[in-house]
């Protein structure tokens, strides 16, 4: 329990500092001078794609924090990580949620090896090939992981029966 609390932390830290970051960059930019329109992500969609799609980015960060702060897997952690992976599928009535959750029990897998090969390396034996493997499997996992983040987008995006359509006039339809 005491992992999530750090994780909020951080959690707030990012979101205040990209608030931030926005609100700057933003602010500089003039939308009347420019002649390109700004569409967002989120048009079109309903609350549930976009509850969906905020779960797998939650998900996705949280996998990111646990990697990169060698936390050790325990049970409220896959229980967080099975619910937010079974929430995302279910609101956008994905027919293959069995094997998300399968996929989401490998990264959980992934990293209790990364916390595994560090305590090792912190415990027992120091050595450059183990630190070597450590990197490598922490590389793999950020890259498996965005993937499966693109992937769950993915399948949002599709699962939006505007987009499927190809109607360019779903914003108005939808209010």
């Amino acid at each position: 329990m005491k992992n999530m609390f750090y994780f909020a932390f951080v959690s707030i830290i990012v979101i205040v500092s990209l608030y931030v970051i926005l609100k700057i960059l933003i602010g500089r930019f003039e939308p009347e001078k420019s002649k390109v329109k700004l569409y967002g992500i989120l048009q079109g969609m309903t609350n549930k794609e976009i509850i969906s799609i905020s779960c797998s980015i939650i998900l996705y960060v949280l996998m990111l924090y646990l990697i990169s702060s060698f936390v050790d897997v325990d049970f409220v952690i896959i229980a967080i990580v099975l619910i937010l992976t079974l929430l995302s599928g279910i609101l956008i009535k994905n027919k293959m949620v069995i094997v998300d959750l399968l996929l989401a029990c490998l990264s959980l897998g992934g990293v209790k090896i990364v916390y595994l090969i560090h305590e090792y390396l912190v415990n027992e034996y120091m050595s450059v090939w183990m630190l070597l493997l450590l990197v490598f499997v922490m590389i793999f996992l950020f890259l498996y992981l965005s993937y499966m983040l693109l992937k769950s987008l993915k399948k949002v995006i599709i699962a939006n029966k505007y987009v499927r359509k190809g109607d360019n006039n779903a914003h108005k339809k939808r209010r």
